[in-house]
């Protein structure tokens, strides 16, 4: 199993584990998917047209969280994460890895990020939640790009309980059983109200800006031990 799961992921590593998510899930995923990862590679599908697919796949995630089709919403976005494990991995199997491919994944990865909480911003519009998904798109750009600065300056920053992987899998996830939390709030007299789904959006809010500012204080530490 531990050979299967890093024979393409990068560097040669299984998944590693954070604070939100365990490697042992992560793991189990990418054997789940490794049938279809499988199939891409014997087709040949090039890496890009995947990252691409991942950007489609975001558009009608925002679309249908625009519409308030949580459940489907949080099937696409899990989705659209599964098409964005596929394109390192397929690139590694292809060997036709480069720096290029990896630039132009992160810049894509944001802009599929962007998409979806356009979609949510407009979910939540006249409410207070579209002040928590603002700062959510702030910080998770925060995060990215103190990693990118951090690397610029010759620092590496992986650090933080909240990466993207963890933001969309805590949104997916909780989108997707959303329908269940509404059933229960409902018999219990609550009243179907997504609490589950508006507790996705809490989650994400608190744990994206106290990400990045872990990895700002971080990178002020490593930059004060070069100075000194």
């Amino acid at each position: 199993m531990v050979d299967e799961v890093a024979e393409r992921s990068k560097g040669g590593k299984r998944p590693e584990a954070t604070k939100l998510l365990g490697g042992g899930i992560k793991s189990w995923w990418v054997l789940l998917i490794r049938p279809i990862e499988n199939f891409l590679i014997e087709q040949k599908y090039h890496p890009n047209v995947l990252t691409m697919t991942t950007l489609v796949v975001s558009g009608v995630t925002g679309l249908f969280f625009h519409m308030g089709w949580i459940f489907v919403a949080g099937v696409f976005l899990l989705a659209g994460s599964t098409f964005d494990i596929f394109d390192g991995r397929v690139a590694r199997a292809q060997n036709i890895s480069s720096e290029s491919g990896a630039f132009f994944d992160s810049c894509v990865d944001r802009y599929s990020e962007a998409l979806i909480y356009i979609g949510l911003l407009s979910y939540f519009s006249g409410t207070f939640y579209i002040y928590l998904i603002f700062l959510i798109l702030a910080a998770s750009m925060m995060v990215s790009y103190t990693r990118a600065r951090a690397e610029g300056l010759g620092i590496k920053c992986e650090v933080g309980i909240m990466q993207r992987t963890e933001r969309v899998v805590y949104l997916g996830v909780l989108s997707v059983f959303n329908f269940v939390g509404n059933y229960v709030t409902g018999f219990l007299g609550f009243g179907a109200n997504n609490y589950l789904f508006k507790l996705s959006i809490i989650l994400l809010f608190v744990f994206s800006f106290y990400t990045s500012l872990q990895r700002m204080s971080h990178v002020m530490r490593e930059l004060k031990a070069k100075e000194d």
